[in-house]
């Protein structure tokens, strides 16, 4: 279950934007919810820091009252990191980093080391993605016990918010539909057991087009991504696909950088039937 939510905040109108969302998800989990500040070594920054905190807390407390704020003093990713190891947090949710030019995103640093490290799932949204409640997540599958670490918290999700899950294998190369379709039906079925609607798709063509194009004809409300957030010649889950649908999405990501335990390691179904109260 998600008992645990952080939020980090920069003070900045953007990072703001994620408060919509946590909305969402504070009715789903009715979770404890701790919004954390990380600032300089300085003595300016550590007051501009608990003033902003303070502020908050007052400006929030009607739709967070139990909410907690904490001031991290030192590098922002780590320290969040690790307070949320510390804290033992199911969650963190954050927006990204907004510019102009090329590219309509640019992840701000937090956000990529993030990615990269943090061993607790990231809820992710761009400023400009709109919060509405969670009825739909679309969860890419490519077969990895990598992409399949992602099952257990998009089932505790789902079950609490009574949202149907549709499960996506998209194939660059023909010839493996009928395997990978009984191995989404492996985990649908799963679901089903648990009380959870699924759909199952296997469609042909390059992954992240497949799974932007899913998530915008079929209405999806979060897509959800296993990462390893390694680099080089595995980067499949994380360079060439989440990084590149989080640019593309127009709904939150929910990323689970790889397992806590071995649990999906053993078959597909168990990542769906055993969730987070087993930890």
């Amino acid at each position: 279950m998600i008992r645990k939510i952080v939020v980090p905040l920069d003070g900045t109108q953007a990072s703001e934007s994620i408060l919509p969302h946590l909305s969402e998800l504070f009715r789903v989990a009715d979770a404890d919810v701790r919004f954390v500040h990380a600032y300089d070594w300085s003595e300016p920054g550590f007051t501009r820091g608990r003033d902003y905190l303070k502020g908050l807390a007052g400006r929030v407390a009607d739709r967070f009252p139990c909410a907690h704020t904490e001031l991290l003093r030192g590098e922002t990713a780590f320290e969040i990191m690790k307070y949320s190891v510390v804290h033992h947090a199911d969650l963190i949710a954050m927006t990204t980093r907004s510019c102009s030019g090329i590219r309509k995103i640019l992840f701000g640093s937090t956000t990529l080391e993030l990615m990269r490290h943090s061993q607790v799932p990231l809820f992710i949204a761009r400023p400009s993605c709109p919060s509405r409640p969670i009825r739909k997540i679309l969860v890419p599958l490519d077969g990895s016990e990598t992409s399949q670490g992602i099952l257990p918290i998009v089932a505790d999700l789902a079950g609490g918010a009574g949202a149907q899950v549709r499960l996506l294998t998209a194939l660059p190369e023909a010839g493996a539909g009928e395997l990978a379709a009984r191995a989404l039906k492996r985990v649908g079925d799963a679901f089903e057991k648990r009380g959870i609607p699924a759909v199952t798709s296997v469609v042909p063509g390059e992954p992240v087009k497949a799974i932007l194009a899913s998530a915008r004809d079929e209405g999806a409300d979060l897509i959800a991504l296993g990462t390893h957030g390694r680099s080089g010649s595995d980067r499949f889950f994380f360079g060439s696909v989440a990084e590149s649908v989080i640019q593309g999405a127009e709904v939150p990501l929910l990323l689970r950088r790889k397992p806590r335990s071995v649990i999906v390691g053993r078959n597909l179904e168990a990542g769906v039937v055993e969730n987070s109260a087993s930890r």
